[in-house]
Protein backbone atom coordinates (compact mmCIF):
# COMPACT_ATOMS: atom_id res chain seq x y z
CA UNK A 1 0.00 0.00 0.00
CA UNK A 2 1.38 3.65 -0.95
CA UNK A 3 2.10 5.54 1.35
CA UNK A 4 -0.42 8.38 1.63
CA UNK A 5 0.94 12.12 0.65
CA UNK A 6 0.26 15.07 2.55
CA UNK A 7 0.74 18.62 2.66
CA UNK A 8 0.93 22.26 4.25
CA UNK A 9 -2.58 22.47 3.99
CA UNK A 10 -3.92 19.07 5.28
CA UNK A 11 -6.02 18.87 7.61
CA UNK A 12 -6.22 16.82 11.23
CA UNK A 13 -8.72 14.66 9.94
CA UNK A 14 -7.20 14.21 6.38
CA UNK A 15 -3.91 12.90 8.28
CA UNK A 16 -6.56 10.00 10.33
CA UNK A 17 -8.31 9.35 7.18
CA UNK A 18 -5.23 8.88 4.81
CA UNK A 19 -3.61 6.83 7.07
CA UNK A 20 -6.70 4.55 8.16
CA UNK A 21 -5.87 4.90 11.37
CA UNK A 22 -7.49 2.72 13.91
CA UNK A 23 -7.46 3.57 17.43
CA UNK A 24 -10.06 1.25 19.25
CA UNK A 25 -8.50 0.42 22.69
CA UNK A 26 -5.69 3.39 22.56
CA UNK A 27 -5.22 5.80 25.61
CA UNK A 28 -4.33 8.99 23.57
CA UNK A 29 -3.66 12.23 26.35
CA UNK A 30 -3.67 15.35 25.29
CA UNK A 31 -2.43 18.60 27.29
CA UNK A 32 -4.26 21.76 26.05
CA UNK A 33 -7.36 20.62 24.54
CA UNK A 34 -10.31 22.96 25.36
CA UNK A 35 -9.13 25.75 22.16
CA UNK A 36 -7.91 26.15 18.85
CA UNK A 37 -5.10 23.41 17.62
CA UNK A 38 -6.12 21.13 20.61
CA UNK A 39 -9.18 20.68 20.25
CA UNK A 40 -8.93 19.62 16.57
CA UNK A 41 -6.16 17.17 17.39
CA UNK A 42 -8.38 15.42 20.27
CA UNK A 43 -11.27 15.49 17.55
CA UNK A 44 -9.24 14.01 14.93
CA UNK A 45 -8.19 11.05 17.10
CA UNK A 46 -11.24 11.01 18.92
CA UNK A 47 -12.81 9.89 15.14
CA UNK A 48 -10.34 7.35 14.65
CA UNK A 49 -11.97 5.61 18.32
CA UNK A 50 -9.58 6.25 20.62
CA UNK A 51 -10.03 6.26 24.33
CA UNK A 52 -9.25 10.39 24.31
CA UNK A 53 -8.27 12.27 27.38
CA UNK A 54 -7.48 15.68 27.76
CA UNK A 55 -6.53 17.66 30.69
CA UNK A 56 -7.69 21.12 31.38
CA UNK A 57 -7.45 23.89 33.94
CA UNK A 58 -11.08 25.31 33.71
CA UNK A 59 -13.13 21.79 33.86
CA UNK A 60 -16.36 23.53 32.83
CA UNK A 61 -15.04 24.73 29.65
CA UNK A 62 -13.39 21.59 28.94
CA UNK A 63 -16.83 19.54 29.59
CA UNK A 64 -18.00 21.54 26.84
CA UNK A 65 -15.75 20.79 24.89
CA UNK A 66 -15.80 16.72 25.67
CA UNK A 67 -19.31 16.94 24.63
CA UNK A 68 -18.74 18.82 21.08
CA UNK A 69 -16.26 16.03 20.48
CA UNK A 70 -18.60 13.16 21.20
CA UNK A 71 -21.23 14.57 18.90
CA UNK A 72 -19.55 15.14 16.26
CA UNK A 73 -17.10 11.85 16.26
CA UNK A 74 -19.54 9.73 17.76
CA UNK A 75 -17.20 8.21 20.48
CA UNK A 76 -18.21 8.18 24.09
CA UNK A 77 -14.53 7.52 25.41
CA UNK A 78 -13.88 11.00 25.35
CA UNK A 79 -13.04 12.81 28.90
CA UNK A 80 -11.63 15.47 30.37
CA UNK A 81 -8.91 15.42 33.33
CA UNK A 82 -8.00 18.25 35.66
CA UNK A 83 -4.16 19.76 35.63
CA UNK A 84 -3.16 23.48 36.08
CA UNK A 85 0.96 23.42 34.55
CA UNK A 86 1.53 26.69 35.99
CA UNK A 87 1.44 24.24 39.10
CA UNK A 88 3.75 20.92 39.47
CA UNK A 89 1.64 19.96 42.31
CA UNK A 90 -0.89 20.14 39.76
CA UNK A 91 1.29 18.13 37.25
CA UNK A 92 2.16 15.04 40.07
CA UNK A 93 -1.69 15.17 41.66
CA UNK A 94 -2.69 14.26 37.62
CA UNK A 95 0.03 11.31 37.37
CA UNK A 96 -1.07 9.99 40.56
CA UNK A 97 -4.89 10.34 39.97
CA UNK A 98 -4.47 8.93 36.55
CA UNK A 99 -1.97 5.89 37.88
CA UNK A 100 -4.92 4.14 39.87
CA UNK A 101 -6.43 3.88 36.83
CA UNK A 102 -4.35 1.54 35.67
CA UNK A 103 -4.10 2.85 32.06
CA UNK A 104 -1.25 2.14 29.71
CA UNK A 105 -0.19 5.30 27.34
CA UNK A 106 0.07 5.37 24.16
CA UNK A 107 0.31 8.61 22.77
CA UNK A 108 0.97 11.64 24.71
CA UNK A 109 0.83 14.88 22.97
CA UNK A 110 2.30 17.91 24.69
CA UNK A 111 0.60 20.35 23.19
CA UNK A 112 -0.20 23.04 25.77
CA UNK A 113 1.66 26.68 25.83
CA UNK A 114 1.80 30.29 25.92
CA UNK A 115 4.01 32.89 24.10
CA UNK A 116 4.28 36.37 24.49
CA UNK A 117 2.53 36.88 27.89
CA UNK A 118 3.64 39.61 30.13
CA UNK A 119 6.38 38.55 32.68
CA UNK A 120 5.17 36.53 35.39
CA UNK A 121 5.64 32.94 37.23
CA UNK A 122 4.33 29.87 38.04
CA UNK A 123 3.15 29.05 41.14
CA UNK A 124 6.69 27.21 41.58
CA UNK A 125 8.54 30.68 41.16
CA UNK A 126 9.41 29.57 37.41
CA UNK A 127 9.04 32.27 34.49
CA UNK A 128 5.78 31.60 33.25
CA UNK A 129 6.21 30.26 29.94
CA UNK A 130 9.12 28.33 30.67
CA UNK A 131 7.94 26.73 33.51
CA UNK A 132 4.52 26.05 31.61
CA UNK A 133 5.76 25.11 28.14
CA UNK A 134 8.71 23.38 28.79
CA UNK A 135 8.85 22.08 32.97
CA UNK A 136 5.66 20.67 33.29
CA UNK A 137 5.43 18.57 30.44
CA UNK A 138 9.25 17.21 31.36
CA UNK A 139 7.52 16.06 34.77
CA UNK A 140 4.16 15.15 33.19
CA UNK A 141 6.01 12.84 30.73
CA UNK A 142 9.01 11.66 32.46
CA UNK A 143 6.26 10.95 35.52
CA UNK A 144 4.63 8.30 33.19
CA UNK A 145 7.13 6.18 32.01
CA UNK A 146 5.84 3.17 33.26
CA UNK A 147 2.32 3.62 31.25
CA UNK A 148 4.55 4.48 28.29
CA UNK A 149 6.21 1.15 28.44
CA UNK A 150 3.13 -0.25 29.23
CA UNK A 151 1.43 0.82 25.94
CA UNK A 152 5.20 -0.10 23.96
CA UNK A 153 4.77 1.04 21.65
CA UNK A 154 3.91 4.57 22.62
CA UNK A 155 4.61 8.07 21.54
CA UNK A 156 5.23 11.71 22.99
CA UNK A 157 4.35 14.68 20.62
CA UNK A 158 5.59 17.78 21.86
CA UNK A 159 3.63 19.97 19.25
CA UNK A 160 3.77 23.68 20.23
CA UNK A 161 5.48 27.15 18.76
CA UNK A 162 7.14 28.03 21.64
CA UNK A 163 10.12 27.27 24.01
CA UNK A 164 11.09 25.98 20.78
CA UNK A 165 14.49 25.24 21.37
CA UNK A 166 13.85 23.43 25.26
CA UNK A 167 11.14 21.29 23.34
CA UNK A 168 13.34 19.78 20.32
CA UNK A 169 16.01 19.26 22.70
CA UNK A 170 14.17 17.53 25.47
CA UNK A 171 12.41 15.45 22.68
CA UNK A 172 15.91 14.65 21.39
CA UNK A 173 17.49 13.47 25.10
CA UNK A 174 13.93 11.72 25.58
CA UNK A 175 13.95 9.74 22.42
CA UNK A 176 17.93 8.79 22.81
CA UNK A 177 17.01 7.69 26.38
CA UNK A 178 13.55 5.29 25.79
CA UNK A 179 13.42 4.61 22.22
CA UNK A 180 14.93 1.31 23.20
CA UNK A 181 12.35 0.49 25.36
CA UNK A 182 9.43 1.35 22.64
CA UNK A 183 8.81 4.81 23.39
CA UNK A 184 9.37 7.47 20.57
CA UNK A 185 9.21 11.31 20.67
CA UNK A 186 8.93 13.99 18.04
CA UNK A 187 8.62 17.68 18.14
CA UNK A 188 6.98 19.85 15.81
CA UNK A 189 6.34 23.55 14.10
CA UNK A 190 2.37 22.94 13.17
CA UNK A 191 2.76 26.10 11.19
CA UNK A 192 1.11 29.65 11.83
CA UNK A 193 -2.05 29.15 13.30
CA UNK A 194 -3.73 32.41 14.40
CA UNK A 195 -5.36 31.05 17.83
CA UNK A 196 -5.89 32.45 21.66
CA UNK A 197 -2.18 31.49 21.61
CA UNK A 198 -1.11 35.06 19.84
CA UNK A 199 -3.74 37.09 22.25
CA UNK A 200 -0.54 39.31 23.55
CA UNK A 201 0.47 40.05 20.64
CA UNK A 202 -1.20 43.31 19.53
CA UNK A 203 -2.60 43.74 16.06
CA UNK A 204 -0.17 46.34 14.98
CA UNK A 205 2.76 44.36 15.93
CA UNK A 206 1.17 41.55 14.22
CA UNK A 207 0.99 43.44 10.84
CA UNK A 208 4.43 44.65 11.56
CA UNK A 209 5.94 41.22 11.43
CA UNK A 210 4.48 40.86 7.86
CA UNK A 211 1.47 38.60 8.41
CA UNK A 212 -0.70 40.05 6.80
CA UNK A 213 -1.45 41.17 3.18
CA UNK A 214 -2.50 44.83 2.15
CA UNK A 215 -5.92 44.20 1.77
CA UNK A 216 -6.15 42.55 5.61
CA UNK A 217 -5.94 39.03 4.55
CA UNK A 218 -3.58 36.50 5.95
CA UNK A 219 -0.46 35.68 4.20
CA UNK A 220 -0.40 32.35 2.79
CA UNK A 221 2.02 30.48 5.35
CA UNK A 222 -1.07 30.83 7.76
CA UNK A 223 -3.23 27.95 8.26
CA UNK A 224 -6.74 26.71 9.57
CA UNK A 225 -6.92 25.79 12.96
CA UNK A 226 -7.68 22.43 11.30
CA UNK A 227 -4.39 22.03 9.33
CA UNK A 228 -2.40 23.38 12.22
CA UNK A 229 -3.47 20.12 13.83
CA UNK A 230 -2.28 17.76 10.74
CA UNK A 231 1.42 17.48 11.42
CA UNK A 232 0.58 16.57 15.49
CA UNK A 233 -1.49 14.05 14.00
CA UNK A 234 0.54 12.97 11.87
CA UNK A 235 3.27 12.78 14.16
CA UNK A 236 1.33 10.15 16.59
CA UNK A 237 0.38 8.69 14.23
CA UNK A 238 1.93 8.18 11.11
CA UNK A 239 4.37 3.92 10.67
CA UNK A 240 7.02 5.83 8.30
CA UNK A 241 7.99 7.50 11.35
CA UNK A 242 9.16 4.27 13.50
CA UNK A 243 12.32 4.52 12.68
CA UNK A 244 13.04 8.61 12.86
CA UNK A 245 12.50 9.42 16.79
CA UNK A 246 13.52 12.47 17.71
CA UNK A 247 12.48 14.03 14.32
CA UNK A 248 11.24 17.45 14.24
CA UNK A 249 8.44 17.35 11.75
CA UNK A 250 6.70 20.57 9.79
CA UNK A 251 3.93 20.23 7.15
CA UNK A 252 3.22 16.12 7.94
CA UNK A 253 6.93 15.80 6.93
CA UNK A 254 10.50 15.35 8.39
CA UNK A 255 11.80 18.95 8.41
CA UNK A 256 14.52 19.70 5.87
CA UNK A 257 15.98 21.80 7.69
CA UNK A 258 16.25 25.54 7.49
CA UNK A 259 14.88 27.74 4.66
CA UNK A 260 15.60 30.60 3.65
CA UNK A 261 12.36 31.75 2.16
CA UNK A 262 10.41 31.61 4.83
CA UNK A 263 7.87 28.92 2.80
CA UNK A 264 9.38 26.18 5.83
CA UNK A 265 10.12 26.74 9.39
CA UNK A 266 12.98 24.57 9.57
CA UNK A 267 15.36 24.20 12.70
CA UNK A 268 18.25 26.15 14.07
CA UNK A 269 21.26 24.32 14.48
CA UNK A 270 21.66 24.80 18.28
CA UNK A 271 18.25 22.77 18.76
CA UNK A 272 20.23 19.78 17.60
CA UNK A 273 22.88 20.21 20.10
CA UNK A 274 23.06 16.75 22.01
CA UNK A 275 25.24 18.01 24.43
CA UNK A 276 22.99 20.94 25.28
CA UNK A 277 20.21 18.27 25.30
CA UNK A 278 21.69 16.36 27.75
CA UNK A 279 22.60 19.23 30.00
CA UNK A 280 18.83 20.87 29.77
CA UNK A 281 17.66 17.47 31.14
CA UNK A 282 19.75 17.27 33.79
CA UNK A 283 18.65 21.10 35.13
CA UNK A 284 14.90 20.10 34.64
CA UNK A 285 15.41 17.48 36.67
CA UNK A 286 16.96 19.15 39.16
CA UNK A 287 14.49 22.31 38.96
CA UNK A 288 11.49 20.29 39.12
CA UNK A 289 12.95 17.65 42.10
CA UNK A 290 13.54 21.12 43.80
CA UNK A 291 9.88 21.78 44.21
Amino acid sequence: MATPTFHSKSTALEVVKGLNAKLDGKVVIITGATSGIGTEIARALASANAHTIITARDINKGAKVIEDIKKTTGNDKVEIMEMDLTSLESVRNFVSQFRTRKLSINILICNAGITACPYSKTVDGFELQFGVNHLAHFLLTTSLLSEFKAGNPSRVVLAYAQSKTANILFTKQFNKLYESQGIRAYSLQPGGVLTNLQQHIPEKEQRAMGWYREDGTLIDIFKTVKQGASTIVYAALASELDNHGGAYLEDCAISKGVNTDKTAWGIAPHAADMEAAERLWQLSEQMVSAK
